[in-house]
């Protein structure tokens, strides 16, 4: 089935123009969003409307302009719709504090990588390199590591990671940081990945990794650590470890030993809370391991018929366990994360990374995934997930 409205080349520009005006939009409005609710507005949510207004333009967009595959991909968006509403109509049997709405919206944020995924797919066709989604993926970037450090060296509240003095760590002007931790891995892995496999040489290397230390969430720390040790073994000896690494990592400290002290020294105090507050797994999963006492056995041994299991069916005010492959499970059943699973599968094939970078890539966000939450769920980390995939093609075109 072809598209008979709107030409192939035409059908690339138009989708890189709605994924740029959904990037730079999506910003500004989670940070406006941001602001209003640090400074105690009594709505703030403008960025929801936003994402969703998109949503629909989009799936129009594509209904339009459809093509075999955009037809495979929204039949698969019908079934997660009939999967969500039979789980909600069981769950309601047992559970009538249900509130709809929010599961509604909830499951838009589930379809949402999946979405923007129609646009990526006239894109993928026209087998170029999108410079355009790149240059302005950049722009935002720097502009808002920027807002970063001048938050770190002016103690700017409004940029702060978390709320109130406790803990350490600014991320500008994203709205959440489980979303800041999945914007700046998606951000590492492209410069790591430019700069070690492209070869290119580019002060947005260390705009990426300066401002990812400052936005010191458990979740990039975890993967910068990763990323570490994957460089060791594949590109480092041990006598350059020896030689230079211990002597960069000495200079590097007695340059910068205030704010390293700081990071670290916060980030150890509140795991070291959490440890004696709950123990190992609680301070690993920052609480997270009672909410499965607390949330998930209600849900499944109190409130769940028999068709929940396969079709899913949460209250994700009541019962959100914040562990993305738990949630899924829960909210869309064996079907519904089995599909789901595999489209994503098929999705993540896609990011043009040598093999053992993808692997890497791979695993290493399924840990995150798995202990963090919030990536399946979240319109931001899905939309940079399309960026990052979209954003790597065919960069060799640009550099020879």
């Amino acid at each position: 089935m072809k598209s008979y409205i709107i030409k192939r080349s035409s059908l690339y520009i138009y989708s890189i123009d709605l994924l740029v005006i959904a990037f730079v939009t999506f910003y500004f409005t989670d940070g406006m969003s941001k602001i209003l609710l640090r400074t105690g507005s009594d709505f703030h949510r403008y960025s929801a409307f936003v994402k969703g207004f998109f949503e629909i333009f989009i799936l129009g967009f594509a209904i339009v302009t459809v093509t075999r595959s955009k037809l495979n991909l929204l039949a698969s968006l019908g079934l997660f719709l009939i999967s969500f509403l039979i789980g909600q109509f069981f769950l309601s049997l047992n559970f009538p504090e249900l509130l709809f709405y929010e599961n509604f919206n909830s499951l838009f944020k589930y379809l949402f990588t999946l979405i923007l995924f129609l646009l990526a797919l006239d894109i993928i066709k026209n087998n170029e390199h999108p410079f355009r989604l790149f240059k302005y993926y950049r722009l935002i970037l720097v502009f808002n590591s920027i807002v970063i450090i001048l938050g770190f060296l002016l103690k700017i509240e409004m940029f702060k990671t978390y709320p109130g003095p406790w803990r350490f760590g600014y991320d500008g002007l994203t709205l959440a940081q489980n979303e800041a931790s999945y914007i700046f891995i998606f951000a590492i892995t492209t410069v790591y990945y430019r700069r070690f496999y492209l070869k290119i040489k580019e002060y947005f290397f260390w705009v990426i990794l300066i401002s990812s230390l400052l936005v010191a969430t458990k979740a990039v720390y975890l993967y910068l650590v990763l990323l570490l040790l994957f460089h060791i073994v594949k590109r480092v000896s041990i006598r350059n470890i020896l030689t230079f690494g211990i002597s960069l990592l000495t200079v590097g400290y007695l340059l910068f030993s205030t704010a390293v002290n700081k990071i670290f020294k916060n980030s150890y105090d509140i795991f070291m809370y959490m440890y004696y507050k709950g123990g190992l797994w609680n301070a690993l999963l920052s609480g997270r391991n009672d909410y499965i006492m607390d949330k998930l056995a209600p849900l499944v041994f109190e409130h769940w018929s028999f068709p929940n299991f396969f079709f899913g069916g949460q209250d994700v005010v009541s019962h959100y366990i914040e562990m993305g492959f738990i949630d899924l499970l829960l909210f869309f059943g064996i079907f519904g994360t089995i599909l789901y699973l595999f489209i994503f599968y098929s999705i993540f094939k896609t990011i043009p990374f040598p093999r053992d970078f993808k692997i890497f890539f791979g695993i290493s966000l399924t840990i995150i995934i798995a202990t963090a939450g919030h990536f399946f769920e979240s319109g931001i980390a899905g939309l940079h997930f399309i960026f990052l995939l979209l954003i790597n093609r065919n960069i060799e075109k640009q550099i020879t």
